[in-house]
């Protein structure tokens, strides 16, 4: 195989993305991830050892091939098109409905998605995320990304106990969304990898935002809440009520219960995901 060569995700390695259907070993996953239907592989090579996945190295050229025999990457002939021309899940043809809503998508925010991936982490585990937070800031697209959040997907499960990972990710999993290629065209094929656990994201009004988070502040901490409240009331821009938010997340734990915190949040995360995902 030559390093020139450039690769395409099939529906079957879409789905594989976005619900772990066939259970690919975690070195091909990532490979699977990085490919966008324009990068070379050898571009792809590049970018990983960059990001410091040095240790795949010897085995990504067997990866490649073993992904194209299994049907999860085709060779792309006109390397513009992010997935291959082949049947979804159910057993039809992408419909060019779902292609056209797929090329009308909002853009993805990488920065945005970077700064709340890091504040996540920070506040779970504190300075035992510093390695895993460099290698997101190294990120420079959405699909690098991608594969170290799938890294922390991985990694959360051994460093915390099972029911606070699934807390975490549960903050973490609506960035993964729009991450995904065909993320509508392969959830109308499969209704079972529908992400059911993401709340929903509204749109996004500043002064309403505020008035959710006085309001709520005020009933879960009294009077103490008023310094905090003045942060919130002077943030002019989604971005300054942003930092507000991830500092309240933050501070919940130190003054409130684990349960009380957790409720108070629940009340903000919709604030903070209509912030950081573009309304679709």
């Amino acid at each position: 195989m030559e390093l020139n060569q450039v690769y395409v995700k099939t529906a079957k390695g879409q789905e594989e993305i976005q619900s772990r259907t066939y259970k690919l070993p975690f070195n091909l996953r990532k490979l699977l991830i990085m490919v966008d239907g324009h990068s070379t592989t050898g571009e792809i090579i590049e970018r990983l050892t960059a990001l410091g996945h040095t240790a795949l190295l010897g085995n990504m050229i067997p990866a490649f091939v073993e992904l194209e025999a299994g049907e999860f990457i085709a060779f792309c002939t006109s390397p513009t098109s992010q997935t291959a021309p082949a049947s979804n899940a159910a057993g039809g043809a992408l419909s060019a409905a779902s292609l056209a809503e797929q090329a009308t998508a909002p853009p993805f925010n990488l920065d945005k998605a970077k700064n709340f991936t890091r504040s996540i982490l920070l506040s779970t585990l504190d300075p035992s995320a510093g390695q895993q937070i460099e290698r997101i800031e190294a990120t420079a697209t959405a699909e690098e990304l991608r594969t170290e959040l799938d890294a922390v997907h991985e990694m959360l499960p051994k460093v915390l106990s099972k029911r606070q990972a699934e807390q975490v990710w549960k903050h973490l999993e609506p960035i993964m969304q729009p991450l995904t290629e065909n993320a509508r065209s392969t959830a109308s094929a499969s209704p079972k990898i529908a992400p059911v656990t993401s709340p929903a994201v509204p749109q996004f009004n500043l002064d309403k935002a505020k008035h959710l988070i006085r309001f709520t502040l005020l009933g879960a901490m009294g009077p103490s809440a008023e310094r905090r409240i003045e942060r919130v009331e002077a943030a002019a821009t989604p971005e300054a009520l942003r930092a507000e938010l991830e500092a309240i997340y933050i501070m919940l734990p130190k003054v409130l219960s684990k349960r009380q915190a957790e409720q108070v949040w629940k009340q903000f995360e919709p604030i903070m995901l209509s912030i950081l995902l573009p309304p679709t």
